[in-house]
């Protein structure tokens, strides 16, 4: 496959984010295929911000099922991500989630188990990661310096 087509699913700030840069042809062997978006002004926004060959869908499961991409970006609201992304593995769709994987805990591990089975690319998104401060704040955790974590709220 030269090119991998991607649709977005979700198209407030982070989608827009992608879209933008798939538009831009910013990733070597990727391009912005379609948008997803269950809010009509978001999706005119994303027709006229995108128009062109890209196909734009209301209802996520129809942009799956329409054979116009070959994976995903989920860029909904947290609660929706194991569900889409679960579904998009059904579909025989590549998933990129934006961070966090989830919110509860069993639903996130029911969406690994659905990516284990596939043979499609599963991640999440933690672009983050490599800060410096970041890297510092988990290696403060994982040395046992603070004892044992009951509760956490990190804010920048």
């Amino acid at each position: 496959m030269d090119m991998i087509r991607i649709g977005i699913i979700g198209y407030g700030g982070m989608g827009r984010h992608h879209a933008q840069y798939l538009q831009n042809n910013e990733v070597s062997g990727a391009m912005l295929a379609a948008v997803c978006d269950a809010v009509p002004a978001a999706l005119e926004s994303a027709r006229k911000a995108h128009g062109g060959d890209v196909q734009f869908f209301d209802d996520p499961e129809a942009l799956m099922k329409s054979g116009a991409v070959d994976g995903v970006i989920i860029a909904t609201p947290h609660y929706d991500h194991p569900r889409l992304a679960m579904m998009a593995f059904e579909h025989g769709l590549h998933v990129l989630i934006e961070k966090p994987a989830g919110v509860y805990t069993k639903q996130v591990r029911e969406m690994n188990e659905a990516a284990a089975k596939s043979d499609k690319v599963f991640g999440i998104m933690f672009q983050q990661r490599m800060i410096p401060h970041h890297q510092k704040m988990k290696s403060i955790v994982e040395s046992g310096e603070l004892g044992e974590i009951k509760r956490i709220n990190y804010v920048i």
